[in-house]
């Protein structure tokens, strides 16, 4: 009998110790709005939810699209890998690939380079850099 008391006794403990510790959680993370005309906090309307909502997940779409990944596991910011005989392992992304690039210039002839990384390519391609004037080109032979 005294067992199940303090059995009982126990899961009330942990199911306050609980719910005390997700009214914490919860009281860290809320939305409040600013009146515009009395500078009051108070809780946001169900249209300045919705818009605050819209806001934080296209910012984390936009954070997490503009993060480097890796080209084998596709991670985003691969971390290097240590090894014991002290090699480090490090997945490199797409602003460390080579892009062969060829342009057609006004008079006709063909002028090709190599670069690192997309960026550098497009610029080429679209014409906002000229081969000559870009910085990333890798200094060897073409034929």
């Amino acid at each position: 009998m005294i067992e199940k008391k303090t059995q009982q006794a126990l899961r009330l403990a942990s199911a306050a110790a609980l719910m005390a510790v997700a009214g914490l959680a919860q009281a860290a993370s809320q939305t409040v709005a600013k009146d515009p005309e009395t500078g009051a906090l108070r809780a946001p309307t169900a249209a300045e939810a919705q818009a605050l909502r819209g806001k934080a997940a296209a910012g984390r779409v936009s954070n997490a699209a503009s993060q480097p990944r890796g080209l084998l596991t596709g991670k985003i910011n691969p971390a290097p890998v240590y090894h014991r005989d002290g090699t480090v392992e490090q997945e490199l992304d797409e602003s460390s690939q080579s892009f062969s690039v060829a342009v057609r210039n006004p008079d006709g002839t063909i002028e090709t380079a190599c670069v690192t990384g997309a960026e550098a390519a497009q610029a080429i391609v679209k014409g906002k850099k000229s081969i000559s004037k870009t910085a990333k080109v890798h200094a060897h032979e073409h034929k």
